[in-house]
């Protein structure tokens, strides 16, 4: 008689194959089995079958099925939670072996904080003429892409670099200032950034400027934040080359010490090799070397 595929020793000995993992990650990222097979261009009823085979090598009921959509159940959830991470991991590896391989035609990704991205973004016409004919794909974010495993190409980051960066390559290419700018000299309300004053300088500046005046508002996003400030809300924690240069706004304090941050521009080593990220990255440093003056707040 052949043995039950819920017997309890084939059970002990049964480990679910990846593939299997992956489609359930799938489905529960999509929602459903439908879209799941969408996404990984497979049939809905080779899905279905896939979690029914992953559901009897663990011995397991994964989701609770409704009529119009899937639940998973606890046992689901543990599972979920225990095969997330090698999901994550899978695509790292992805991304890393596409970073050793890489499209000669895809875009050069820059990353860097809003504030950078969008003095670049200003200058992109000039960019895109020194670079050309590569593309530029701008990715702004306060978050540090893993350059090793090919998240972006190249990074500007401010201040010093993090430990454990033997892989990275880096050169200072500039410096870019900050200060307090509002509609007038003498600001009753200030807009201050939302993180915890004790975590960020910024913020910490900021609150201390703070002292005696009303906060209006709380906004994270520096765009956003500098039209609130030139509408009229309250003074705001500026770049010196955005404030500087519009003449709504005044500069209440100027910008020295800690304000005066440097710009890193750092790549992998892998990079340094590739005529595309080269010319990107030498056409960012002849930017912020032809604009030095208005960076520092000159």
């Amino acid at each position: 008689m052949a043995p039950s595929s819920l017997d309890p020793f084939r059970l002990a000995l049964a480990e679910p194959s990846w593939d299997d993992l992956r489609i359930f990650l799938a489905v529960v990222a999509h929602g459903s089995m439908n879209s799941a097979a969408k996404a990984l261009g497979q049939s809905q009823p080779t899905i279905a079958r896939r979690i029914k085979v992953l559901e009897e090598t663990l011995g397991l009921t994964l989701f609770q099925r409704g009529p119009n959509n899937l639940e998973l159940t606890e046992a689901g959830r543990a599972v979920l939670e225990a095969a997330a991470p090698m999901g994550e991991a899978a695509a790292i590896v992805s991304r890393t072996a596409a970073a050793y391989r890489p499209d000669p035609d895809a875009p050069v990704r820059v990353t860097a904080t809003a504030s950078v991205t969008l003095f670049l973004s200003l200058h992109a016409a000039e960019l895109h003429e020194a670079a050309a004919p590569v593309e530029i794909a701008y990715i702004p974010t306060r978050q540090r892409l893993d350059l090793a495993s090919g998240e972006a190409d190249i990074g500007l980051r401010m201040r010093s670099l993090p430990e454990g960066t033997e892989d990275l390559v880096a050169r200072r290419i500039g410096q870019i200032a900050f200060a307090i700018y509002a509609r007038d000299e003498n600001p009753r309300a200030v807009i201050a950034p939302p993180e915890d004053p004790t975590l960020s300088r910024q913020a910490a500046y900021v609150a201390e400027f703070a002292q005696g005046r009303t906060i209006a508002a709380r906004i994270g996003d520096m765009p956003i934040r500098y039209q609130a400030a030139k509408a009229g809300l309250g003074a705001a924690f500026l770049p010196c080359w955005l404030g500087d240069s519009d003449p709504d706004l005044v500069q209440v304090v100027k910008p020295e010490g800690d304000l005066i941050e440097d710009v890193f521009l750092v790549m992998h080593r892998r990079s340094r090799n590739r005529p595309n990220v080269t010319r990107v990255a030498n056409a960012l440093a002849t930017l912020f070397k032809r604009n030095k003056k208005a960076l520092v707040g000159g």
